[in-house]
């Protein structure tokens, strides 16, 4: 309570009027907050939409890799398919180079028989 005392003694030392100038301080404090949390909203909205844009993009960019991927997928299955052909040429080769030597020793050994 002395406290109490104490202020309103304060306040009339100061001309008088301390419920308009409390009231003064207490409307600067508001429209102070007021124009912060107005920054604070404009600051907000300029980052969600900045994560907004950057979304969009990620997600651009993740249908762009998803592609790639199936194009990598089908170009590897393309690729492996003609290794195997190219595999299964070799074998040829190798297997009638075989046979062509097997007739060529064949055929040296019957005009040694000649």
């Amino acid at each position: 309570m002395e406290a109490a005392s104490n202020m309103d003694t304060e306040s009339g030392a100061q001309g008088g009027s301390a419920d308009s100038s409390g009231f003064e301080v207490t409307a600067e404090r508001l429209e102070q907050l007021m124009k912060s949390m107005e920054v604070l909203l404009s600051d907000v909205e300029q980052l969600r939409n900045h994560c907004s844009h950057q979304a969009t993009e990620l997600v651009r960019a993740a249908v762009d890799l998803r592609q790639q991927q199936d194009e990598l997928k089908e170009s590897y299955a393309e690729l492996s398919r003609e290794m195997q052909q190219i595999m299964d040429s070799v074998d040829d080769l190798f297997s009638t180079k075989s046979a062509f030597e097997a007739k060529e020793k064949q055929s040296q050994k019957l005009n040694r028989q000649l």
